[in-house]
């Protein structure tokens, strides 16, 4: 297991952003922009779960930002 990610990491925030789009397009809730700034706070912390657990299962991979992946 990973070291858990910092809430301030840019997929962190890019996975809350994305989740909170699609509740807005599916059911009309606000966007991400609409939110308090306590709302967009406490979203963090399962969008870092959830990125954490796709890492954990091999779903993405487990890289810093910005690194730079060869093939």
């Amino acid at each position: 297991m990973l070291p858990q990610i910092p809430l301030d990491d840019p997929r962190v925030l890019a996975l809350a952003k994305a989740r909170q789009q699609f509740a807005h397009d599916c059911t009309h809730l606000p966007t991400w922009e609409e939110l308090t700034d306590e709302d967009r706070a406490a979203a963090l912390p399962d969008a870092r779960n959830y990125l954490e657990a796709a890492i954990n299962a091999g779903l993405t991979l487990g890289v810093e930002p910005g690194t730079t992946i060869k093939r």
